[in-house]
């Protein structure tokens, strides 16, 4: 299921220079690595959307399949629709417990993405004052995802190396647990 939002932006703005599919795979390969599952990285994820949100401690963690890959993208005016085909296979609590989600009946599955051309902002410094004022720079834009980022997400993968490391942090005996088991459903998705 791709669920879709739709944007209008002035049409005055220049069309950025990276493509769509590039901010996109440049988003999913922080996902990939782990950046979505840490403060730091979360922050940095944050300026790829228009409203970013702060990072929590009780998030779930959404694991996707390790297949995925760039499906299509389209620009109108200035937005952009692009699709990643992946599969969303269960997420994670706080108590490192997985829950799959149920079988999906279609065969290919992806995340669609609405993308807006935001101009681009520099800190430029006044003479005379101690802070640098934010202007607006309207010949230069970039792409940010519509929306926020929703909760963190990453492949089988990852997700393992995620809860091996959170259970070495674990000092709760059933916070482990929950780890052993999940790491054991994860390594059949493997």
């Amino acid at each position: 299921m791709i669920v879709w939002v739709n944007v209008s932006v002035t049409q005055s703005l220049p069309l950025p220079q990276q493509a769509p599919k590039d901010v996109i795979e440049e988003l999913w390969g922080m996902a990939v690595r782990g950046g979505l599952l840490t403060p730091k990285g979360w922050d940095r994820a944050g300026d790829y959307f228009t409203d970013p949100t702060p990072w929590t401690t009780n998030m779930t963690v959404v694991v996707m399949s390790n297949d995925y890959g760039f499906d299509e993208s389209s620009i109108i005016g200035g937005t952009a629709k692009a699709v990643m085909m992946c599969s969303e296979l269960g997420k994670i609590d706080a108590n490192l417990r997985y829950t799959p989600l149920p079988p999906k009946q279609s065969f290919k599955s992806g995340r669609g993405y609405d993308l807006v051309a935001v101009p681009a902002h520099t800190l430029v410094t006044v003479p005379g004052t101690k802070k640098p004022e934010e202007k607006v720079n309207t010949n230069v834009t970039y792409w940010k995802v519509k929306g926020s980022p929703g909760d963190p997400w990453t492949t089988v993968n990852t997700a393992i190396r995620y809860v091996l490391e959170m259970r070495e942090k674990a000092t709760d005996p059933a916070i482990k647990k929950n780890a052993d088991q999940t790491i054991a459903k994860l390594l059949r998705l493997h």
